[in-house]
C-alpha cells in the first residue's frame, strides 16, 4: 500500500494498513449494520456458501478499500495498487466491486486502470 500513498495525492484508505480481510458488503444479513463480512468471498466460509467465489486451495482474500477525492484518484490508486499486487507471490486474482451502487455511481473497470 504504500505505492499507493507515495505515488497518488488526495487518498486515503480507511483501514488499518489498508487492507481488510474476507472483504466487506453493504448491510448485514441479519443485523443493522452498515457494512459485515462479504460471505461470497470468506475463505472459512467456503465449504458451507453453496455460491461461494472464492476458489479451491484460496485461504485469504483481501479488500483494499479507496476513498478519494476525485475519480481519477480512485483511477490512478487502483492502477498503482494493482502493479504492485501482481508481483505478490501466491496472488490468484484481482477483481473489483461496486457494491452495485450503494457506496457511489461510479463504477471503474480494472481493465482500464491497467493503462494509467
Amino acid at each position: 500500500m504504500d505505492a499507493i500513498f507515495q505515488k497518488v495525492e488526495e487518498v486515503i484508505m480507511p483501514f488499518p494498513g489498508g487492507i481488510c480481510r474476507s472483504g466487506s458488503k453493504v448491510g448485514s444479513l441479519r443485523y443493522k449494520l452498515g457494512a459485515s463480512t462479504n460471505h461470497l468471498y470468506c475463505p472459512t466460509l467456503r465449504r458451507i456458501v453453496p455460491d461461494s467465489r472464492v476458489p479451491e486451495g484460496v485461504e485469504c482474500v483481501y479488500e483494499i478499500v479507496i476513498n478519494a477525492l476525485t475519480l481519477q484518484a480512485v483511477k490512478k490508486a487502483m492502477s498503482e495498487g494493482a502493479k504492485v499486487a501482481v508481483e505478490t507471490s501466491g496472488l490468484r486474482k484481482i477483481s473489483a466491486a461496486n457494491f452495485g451502487g450503494k457506496l457511489g455511481p461510479d463504477k471503474v473497470p480494472l481493465r482500464e486502470i491497467l493503462t494509467l
